[in-house]
């Protein structure tokens, strides 16, 4: 069993994937440092673009994650014990990494310490402000197909913090997003340490060389970037897509489909419109209760790298997309859309199929 194992548990959208990738470029030098970042052997499995260990956690957690059904998790097994299997071969220190973790509650907490089997294990929380991160979120949240307003999506977000976090299952992403209960849930659970990482948004390699100072490898701080970080839409586009979804009748897999070719073709554009910023009625909220948060963060053992004013909202203001901004991301879906190649039926996919398993 490895001697030592460091769990990175980064919050949504706080630059885990780019961190991920990271680690998945420079896995040989971790190696080499004594950091093992093992890649799971089935990661190219599915939709994944970077190596990490969320779905093997699926098979030990199962549907502690509400969005994962019990078929899900009984796929994910051997996933999850080939994974195990690895970090009992690793010497040295092994650090895993899935956003995930940052919602399982107590109970989950303890069941994946005990099957980690090491008395050393260290946490690695990776996080950024309310003003950045819920942008980015309600952003996906339109991107995945939904069409509820920004400021209708925040009032849920408020609603859903008011609930019990260990009991109710809506409740997810106040149980990350809510810093302080987050560490006091895996410090109390017995991890030997806990880092809490800070990030400002910008540039992607300050992320990077405080993460590689938590994971004890800062030898690494100055190793190229391999990715840029992930690029979201912007205001007038989020705009434009949410008004796409609420009228686009289409079948889910042809939606996503002309949802992705959209975005693709936005996020190519020179001028692209403003950044989604949060409403300024809502900054006092925000800005309350992260000085709550951040007050009883200090109250834990909780090590943190970076400074707690990243996490505090920032009193920049931006003007809201104009009518003619949201029309010329219209008007650039409408161009990729134009060129979508018809998606053939799927009597003529079968045919194909069949055809290649003919003599």
């Amino acid at each position: 069993m490895a001697a030592k194992v460091v769990l990175h548990i980064g919050l949504q959208k706080s630059g885990t994937t780019f961190l991920q990738h990271m680690l998945h470029a420079n896995h040989q030098e971790l190696a080499e440092a004594g950091v093992h970042y093992p890649i799971p052997r089935d990661w190219t499995r599915g939709k994944r673009t970077v190596p990490n260990h969320e779905w093997s956690t699926y098979g030990l957690l199962g549907t502690e994650y509400p969005w994962v059904s019990p078929e899900r998790a009984a796929k994910e097994s051997t996933s999850w014990q080939d994974l195990l299997n690895q970090t009992r071969t690793c010497p040295g220190t092994v650090l895993l990494s899935a956003e995930a973790l940052s919602v399982i509650r107590t109970p989950a907490v303890r069941h994946l310490l005990t099957c980690l089997d090491t008395d050393d294990i260290e946490v690695v929380v990776t996080t950024r402000s309310l003003d950045r991160a819920l942008p980015s979120l309600w952003q996906q949240h339109i991107r995945n197909g939904n069409s509820i307003s920004f400021n209708d999506y925040l009032e849920n977000l408020a609603r859903h913090r008011e609930r019990n976090l260990e009991d109710d299952p809506s409740a997810h992403i106040w149980r990350a997003f809510t810093l302080s209960k987050l560490i006091q849930r895996w410090s109390k659970a017995g991890t030997t340490k806990i880092s809490v990482v800070t990030t400002p948004g910008s540039p992607p390699s300050l992320l990077w060389g405080r993460f590689t100072q938590a994971i004890g490898t800062p030898s690494l701080a100055q190793a190229p970037l391999t990715k840029e970080a992930h690029t979201g839409l912007t205001a007038p586009e989020t705009l434009f897509l949410s008004t796409l979804n609420a009228t686009l009748n289409s079948p889910k897999r042809e939606a996503d489909r002309i949802r992705q070719t959209i975005t693709e073709r936005l996020q190519t554009r020179p001028q692209r419109g403003g950044k989604i910023t949060i409403p300024p009625e809502w900054h006092p909220r925000l800005t309350e209760w992260t000085e709550e948060d951040l007050a009883a963060l200090q109250e834990t053992p909780a090590h943190i790298i970076g400074n707690l004013n990243d996490l505090r909202p920032s009193a920049t203001r931006t003007s809201p997309p104009t009518p003619e901004e949201t029309a010329q991301a219209g008007a650039e879906a409408a161009l990729a859309v134009a060129g979508l190649t018809p998606n053939p039926s799927q009597l003529h996919r079968t045919a194909r199929r069949l055809r290649r398993l003919l003599p």
